[in-house]
């Protein structure tokens, strides 16, 4: 190999030294405390939920979380709380990322910077019993429910003008829980006819209550999911998108993929801020 050659072949290797280096850099802050804290909202299986012997949050974002932060060398210190509080407590600075089945759409990005890891979309969904829904627009003129502070109200309205309000038939009526455990509580009550979850989450969403619940047509919108930093906080950012990088490399993403059965969820090519509208 020439010297020009040998000199090239280092110098780009010193690049990518330099990158990794950089890519792992933390914040001042977090460096000292090796403590990351995320803000989550557990009962939204499998990304997040607690364990019902244990009490301890397990599910897809709590072990991929994990896995990421023994890349940085760093523990995760997880705030739980309701998904409505989970923007403003990045905002203000009370937690360093939200990693809890929070979608990268464009409205977000004007406050906070994603790293993309799954694919998502809104998907309708109902009880078994309730045999008078058997297609998606027999929820024209009925009442649906659905995570507040979410995507979900949006891209149902949207469906609902498409699919209702433009074919001549009453509107949807939306309504909004705080949680996950709500809305199912609401559709059992008889409250609403259906409601509007993510499609990563209707495996566990049609196993619940003795399978009692099942999917209704086809998802009404289509996203990507990401982990969201303030935009003030770049460094944190790309320590975690390096780590996501070593993690989808050794093969850890595909197992907690396959393990936590999100198949059709799986989105290992990464990117930042490309989630389209939902």
């Amino acid at each position: 190999m020439s010297l020009s050659r040998i000199a090239t072949f280092f110098g780009a290797g010193c690049l990518l030294a330099s990158f990794a280096v950089h890519a792992q850099q933390l914040p001042p802050d977090i460096a000292a405390s090796k403590t990351v804290r995320v803000a989550l909202n557990t009962g939204y299986a499998p990304l997040e939920t607690r364990d019902p012997q244990t009490n301890d949050v397990v599910g897809f974002d709590i072990d991929l979380a994990m896995a990421m932060a023994k890349v940085l060398g760093v523990k995760i210190e997880y705030q739980d709380g309701s998904f409505e509080q989970m923007t403003p407590s990045l905002q203000s600075g009370r937690v360093d990322m939200i990693m809890s089945g929070f979608y990268d759409i464009p409205r977000r990005r004007q406050f906070f910077d994603f790293i993309d890891y799954l694919r998502a979309g809104g998907q309708f969904y109902t009880l078994k019993s309730n045999t008078d829904i058997k297609v998606a627009t027999d929820l024209c003129g009925q009442t649906v429910t659905m995570g507040r502070g979410t995507s979900y109200p949006d891209s149902t309205k949207k469906w609902s003008d498409k699919n209702c309000v433009d074919a001549g038939k009453p509107p949807i009526t939306i309504i909004t829980q705080t949680d996950f455990a709500q809305s199912l509580s609401v559709i059992q009550q008889g409250r609403a006819a259906a409601g509007v979850s993510g499609l990563e989450a209707m495996p566990s969403t049609i196993e619940r209550d003795g399978n009692a619940y099942r999917a209704l047509g086809e998802p009404i919108s289509s996203t990507l999911m990401g982990i969201a930093f303030s935009k003030d906080n770049p460094t944190l950012r790309d320590a975690f998108t390096y780590a996501l990088k070593q993690v989808i490399a050794d093969g850890q993403y595909a197992a907690l993929i396959k393990k936590w059965r999100l198949d059709f969820s799986a989105y290992p090519d990464i990117s930042i801020n490309q989630g389209p509208a939902p």
